[in-house]
């Protein structure tokens, strides 16, 4: 429950909402894990078995919290699986733990937090970056943070809640604009590394 008997699991839902509406008119193909209020809510493992089928690009895991101020960003606390010597990837075939999904990604989500956090300060938003262990994220197999979006503080020492409509188009026009630089980002990143074909 947050301020004013809100649920988490509504406010979150409006959010995804409003960014999936944001993201599709920017260009990207959303896929969401939750549509609706439904009883059967699907486990962390489930959202992450949607991801990884649908090889997503990039996963961002939503909240909402009455505690702190401004927007958390949150990504796994795996360590990066380091590379064989003189290679990008591990040679060959290697299992991968379901619960270590993330460690080859870890790099690629810290960078992902990495321009979220620029986009939000740059927007005036307060943002706090960390590292935590949250469901889903360390079964993801592609970059991903979990975004929480807290009360915004207010110089009259009256916090704006969570559940303002205008702070949240504000956090969800700011995660979008971060997310096409980002995806800018990584675009650049796989053109640098494909070579000319001549």
């Amino acid at each position: 429950t947050l301020s004013n008997n809100a649920l988490e699991k509504d406010l979150t839902l409006a959010l995804a909402r409003r960014l999936r509406t944001a993201l599709t008119a920017a260009g990207f193909t959303v896929v969401t894990t939750r549509d609706a209020d439904v009883a059967d809510a699907l486990t962390g493992d489930q959202r992450a078995e949607i991801a990884n089928r649908t090889h997503a690009v990039a996963c961002v895991a939503i909240h909402a919290t009455a505690i702190g101020s401004g927007v958390h960003l949150y990504t796994s606390t795996l360590q990066p699986t380091v590379p064989e010597e003189g290679g990008d990837v591990p040679a060959g075939f290697v299992p991968v733990p379901w619960d270590m999904a993330q460690a080859g990604f870890v790099a690629q989500s810290l960078r992902l937090a990495a321009d979220l956090s620029a986009g939000l300060g740059g927007a005036n938003l307060p943002v706090l970056v960390g590292r935590a262990t949250v469901r889903p994220l360390d079964n993801l197999m592609c970059p991903a943070v979990a975004l929480e979006v807290a009360p915004l503080p207010a110089e009259d020492g009256a916090a704006t809640p969570v559940t303002d409509a205008d702070y949240q188009k504000r956090v969800v026009d700011t995660v979008t604009a971060a997310l096409k630089t980002w995806r800018n980002h990584a675009d650049s990143a796989v053109a640098e590394a494909t070579p000319n074909a001549q």
